[in-house]
């Protein structure tokens, strides 16, 4: 069973990267996601598929725990408004 779980999560990973490789076809700008920022396309992706019912900054502070590496959550939710809907089908 463990191993039907890691192939799993290798599969969402490798799904992930193809999406953040090609993210201008899952952006709302053609500039979105080409700075260098805390929160990158792979990052934000994870996070959004990771949250539970806790609120924004709870969510954030559980998945970022190292505090140099914490954005805020409007910051999160500026990142989030460059994606599209299609990223997540």
């Amino acid at each position: 069973m463990k191993a039907l779980h890691s192939n799993i999560l290798m599969l969402m990973d490798n799904i992930i990267n193809k999406i953040a490789a090609n993210i201008h076809a899952f952006s709302v700008s053609d500039r979105a996601f080409t700075r260098c920022r805390k929160l990158n396309a792979v990052d934000l992706i994870k996070l959004i598929l990771n949250m539970g019912a806790g609120s924004l900054n709870m969510e954030i502070f559980h998945a970022f725990s190292d505090m140099n590496l914490r954005m805020t959550a409007s910051a999160f939710e500026q990142q989030k408004a460059k994606l599209k809907l299609e990223c997540f089908k």
